[in-house]
């Protein structure tokens, strides 16, 4: 017994070392660097004052095709040209899809694949009412207090107008790219999105293959959860979409006299099968790739648990469930969004649906969401469909570490010295995910800071992006479009 307990012992002795001394690995920040990148003088009034231009214009995305209102955009356009044109003398502009806008600024090498810099144009709705809760009008791009207030100054003019002011500085610099560098600006992304898909199917008919994709999805964030520091979340990948509608049927009549089942209560028993059947939530190597870049964060047994996630994983992923954010990165989320029965209190309804929406994880598929949801539902009468149009694969995973993430890391590490730099998963839907027909190797990241307390603004009330933050944006899109020039 007496070997036993020793060797036990000493069984236990050597685990401990081997946690301990992983997560001495993982437990110390890279040194900040101590050389000053050239960056560029920005006017930081000048720029916000652009941007607060770009505002008012209401380029708003409407549900309804028939809504939808040209004439913001094509004003919008002119003033791009009238604002950036050195930018403009340089590309090869042409018009997609109506009112996307592709610019192509030729490389010296037309052997090096170009690099594709997205943005998009279109806005959501916010409403102008006086009670409505803005503290500053959504659409009169109102410089205040430090900040720049609006619609579209997060989401995702404020990308657009930075990239701008850059590419307009660089062209006036005389600059000749190397590699081909292509602009892509879709109008509607925030439903559609079919700008840029036409603008990606292009690109694939032309035999354009890029060596990268730049999009929105991510930034730098501070206070948020895992992490107070500032951490640049470089979006390596983006989960799926689609939207699953249930619908059921029975007799109608008099509330009176109902039948044993109604529509109602079948489309409701399925919502409850539905939810009470969630989807496998755990960690997959991007996530344990972003906890080990901000494992220095951490306490010791945060570090710890991290750096033994071979023991630890159940641990560590039960405290990612605490939180919504945490929740939908381990797995596929359900979203019971719509819902639509009856006319009137006592009549029943014939029938009753509901929308389902799903953010496909990479181990996921469309085909395996019906399936799923097929299964808990376990009632042939409920009709499943979906527009098959609408929905969306989940994206290829991005390199990390290596070839464009490389030179994106180097960029924010040099406009932000200190930052920790983490591949990241984004969990709603960017333009970029049509870009996957051309290129495994899609980054969704905007260069601005983002506070845990801003991210109620995206698509909420009070969007707003400081005027230093912006600039520093522009200086960062500045030297990233400058190496992606010069890039090898």
């Amino acid at each position: 017994m007496k070997r036993i307990l020793l060797v036990v012992g000493a069984g236990a002795l050597v685990l401990i070392a081997i946690l301990v001394v992983r997560t001495g690995q993982i437990g110390v920040a890279p040194p900040a660097s101590t050389q000053k990148p050239p960056l560029i003088s920005v006017n930081a009034q000048q720029t916000a004052a652009h941007l607060a231009q770009a505002v008012q214009f209401r380029t708003i995305s409407t549900q309804d095709p028939a809504d939808f209102d040209p004439a913001p955009f094509i004003a919008f356009h002119h003033w791009l040209g009238e604002t950036y044109p050195n930018f403009y003398a340089r590309v090869q502009t042409e018009m997609v899809d109506s009112y996307s806008q592709m610019s192509v600024w030729p490389g010296s090498d037309a052997s090096l694949a170009p690099i594709v810099f997205l943005a998009h144009q279109d806005v959501v709705p916010a409403s102008e009412a006086a009670d409505s809760g803005w503290q500053k009008p959504p659409f009169d791009g109102v410089i205040d207090n430090g900040f720049i207030w609006g619609r579209g100054t997060l989401d995702d003019k404020g990308s657009l107008i930075a990239i701008m002011e850059a590419a307009d500085r660089l062209a006036a610099s005389g600059f000749v790219p190397k590699r081909t560098l292509i602009f892509a600006f879709g109008h509607n992304e925030e439903v559609l999105g079919s700008g840029a898909k036409t603008i990606a199917q292009l690109l694939k008919k032309r035999g354009i293959k890029p060596y990268a994709v730049i999009d929105e999805g991510g930034a730098i964030t501070t206070n948020m959860p895992d992490a107070a520091g500032p951490v640049a979340r470089i979006g390596v990948a983006e989960k799926g979409y689609v939207t699953l509608k249930l619908t059921a049927r029975a007799d109608g009549g008099h509330s009176s006299t109902p039948p044993t089942r109604t529509a109602i209560g079948a489309l409701s028993r399925a919502i409850v099968a539905i939810e009470a059947a969630p989807f496998a939530q755990k960690i997959d190597p991007v996530i344990a790739k972003m906890l080990h870049a901000t494992a220095p964060e951490q306490s010791f047994f945060g570090r710890l648990a991290i750096a033994n996630l071979w023991l630890f994983e159940p641990m560590v992923s039960g405290k990612m469930k605490n939180s919504k954010t945490g929740r939908a990165m381990l797995g596929t989320t359900i979203a019971p969004t719509i819902v639509h029965a009856g006319f009137k209190e006592n009549a029943l309804p014939r029938e009753a649906s509901v929308y389902v929406n799903f953010r496909l994880h990479a181990r996921d598929t469309i085909e395996d969401v019906i399936a799923h949801v097929r299964g808990a539902v376990n009632d042939p009468d409920i009709e499943i469909s979906f527009d098959e149009g609408q929905g969306t694969e989940p994206s290829p995973v991005s390199q990390i570490g290596t070839g464009p993430y490389a030179w994106l890391a180097g960029v924010v590490g040099d406009v932000f010295p200190g930052t920790i730099i983490a591949p990241n998963v984004v969990l709603g839907g960017t333009d970029s995910r049509y870009f996957s027909i051309v290129t495994d190797d899609i980054y969704r990241f905007a260069p601005f800071t983002f506070d845990a307390a801003d991210f109620g603004r995206l698509h909420g009330l009070n969007e707003r992006i400081a005027v230093d933050d912006f600039a520093r944006g522009v200086q960062a899109y500045y030297l990233m479009l400058e190496r992606a020039g010069k890039m090898l």
